[in-house]
């Protein structure tokens, strides 16, 4: 009977031990510096990745990479105007502009990022 209720202390203590966890955080990027100049190809071009399965030329913009500027400069960004533009807007999911990505808002470090660049002139830097 002794051998039976160590086996069960080993066993829960086991469970218990491994059942705590941490998670870890999503990597936020840094605040955007606004006297900083932000790039297009360093800074912008990457946060297209997870857009491009859906934006690949079939739905506007097109995102893939070679073409991605000239196809947000034709309609979705007014250059220096981030409040005025769709992609902008779009990112935020407000003045009737669906969300993009749908049903999940990215974090305010990309969104600040995006608007940084098009303020500041959305260069093909």
């Amino acid at each position: 009977m002794k051998n039976i209720f160590k086996i069960i202390m080993l066993v829960s203590m086991g469970l218990f031990l491994n059942s705590c966890y941490y998670d870890a955080f999503p990597e936020e990027l840094d605040p955007v510096d606004p006297s900083e100049e932000v790039s297009y190809q360093n800074d912008i071009m990457p946060l297209w990745v997870q857009c491009v399965g859906c934006h690949n030329g079939n739905e506007p913009p097109d995102l893939r990479d070679e073409n991605s500027y000239n196809s947000l400069l034709n309609g979705f960004v007014v250059p220096n105007d981030a409040d005025a533009s769709i992609l902008y807007k779009s990112l935020l999911g407000i003045d009737g502009v669906s969300l993009m990505p749908p049903g999940s808002k990215w974090p305010n470090s990309k969104t600040d990022l995006v608007k940084a660049w098009i303020d500041q002139g959305a260069k093909n830097n």
